[in-house]
């Protein structure tokens, strides 16, 4: 069985994202430091991390008919650790909320709001806006607090996206966000935001699967919403649920490719004699080598092979003759499946 991939984030990146949302802040205008008594915190129903447990629960214990009752019993096993540390240590990052009527809406810091109640606290450290923060600066600030976390599920981090890109186009028109806009929004590499386009825009069946727990993996949900059959998908899906790896699910593909042309040799083999590969021509111009692999390499589903030919020596025959094999290589893969 495959090694699970957590979603942890580089140091470089949290960097970033810190500055993100240090802006989105700064352009919200002043916002202040103050105490608030728990007693007049409110979670945010519509926070895209969708935790089970809530403050009821907290406060006075999770009921035993719940039909969440093991999946909130969970979280709260987790919340306990989270509250031995805020005992010992306390809060070292404020939570961030604004004013709604008598109370203070949570922006970030659910999980230490929580734990604070668990731990027996009163009252807790707090950012609190001025003004309620935008809808977009909203989800932009909330995409900061739970990329942090590498417990967030999938579904919840394609929701996050969704909202943002949601929110984005309500604020700015109704643009196209594309995986280098949405680069620029949130911080990941290109290959992280084209694959969370490519899985926002999956088939029904894959979206279930991911909602449901079954697919956890952005790279492996990216890959199997890019076959263009049902029945590929669920082998896909199938071998994914049972732990597949990512290069065991490119290999199954690659296989049924190989199987689908013998196929279809068979069924020609009494047509007369038919070419067996599509002969793509010579030049001595690397210049044209090199417009195609870069204008091939902007498709969305491909731009995360980029870093194949970033040190390609465009000058060298041999080196630029062996990556234009590795373009016909990947879209092969990725393309004719």
């Amino acid at each position: 069985m495959s090694k699970k991939k957590r979603f942890g984030i580089s140091q470089a990146l949290t960097r970033g994202l810190s500055e993100t949302i240090n802006v989105v802040e700064n352009n919200l205008g002043v916002y202040r430091h103050i105490v608030l008594p728990l007693s007049r915190v409110e979670l945010d129903p519509d926070n895209p991390r969708k935790m089970n447990i809530n403050l009821l629960d907290v406060r006075e214990g999770i009921r035993t008919d719940d039909p969440l009752y093991q999946r909130k019993s969970d979280e709260l096993e987790k919340l306990k650790e989270l509250a031995h540390t805020i005992k010992s240590n306390g809060i070292i990052n404020p939570i961030v909320v604004y004013k709604q009527g008598e109370l203070y809406r949570i922006v970030a810091g659910e999980r230490r709001c929580l734990a604070s109640i668990l731990a027996g606290k009163q009252e807790i450290e707090a950012r609190c806006f001025n003004q309620k923060p935008k809808a977009y600066d909203l989800k932009l600030i909330q995409w900061v607090e739970n990329t942090a976390r590498e417990d967030l599920s999938l579904y919840e981090r394609l929701g996050n996206v969704k909202e943002i890109i949601t929110e984005y186009q309500k604020q700015f028109g109704p643009v196209d966000v594309t995986a280098s806009l949405l680069r620029k929004i949130t911080g990941l590499s290109l290959s992280q935001t084209t694959y969370y386009l490519q899985v926002l825009n999956a088939p029904s069946d894959l979206q279930t699967h991911i909602k449901n727990g079954n697919i956890r993996n952005l790279d492996k949900a990216a890959f199997i919403s890019g076959q263009s059959t049902a029945e590929l998908r669920n082998q896909l899906i199938e071998a994914c649920i049972d732990g597949s790896s990512l290069k065991q699910m490119r290999a199954m593909i690659a296989q049924q490719k190989v199987m689908s042309r013998d196929n279809r040799s068979l069924q020609l083999s009494n047509r007369g004699r038919l070419t067996a590969k599509i002969n793509m021509g010579t030049t001595q111009q690397v210049k044209v080598i090199k417009a195609i692999v870069e204008s091939v390499l902007t498709h969305q589903r491909l731009g995360h092979h980029t870093d194949h030919f970033s040190k390609v020596n465009w000058v060298d025959l041999r080196q630029t003759t062996r990556a234009f094999r590795r373009l016909i290589e990947i879209l092969e893969v990725e393309v004719s499946a």
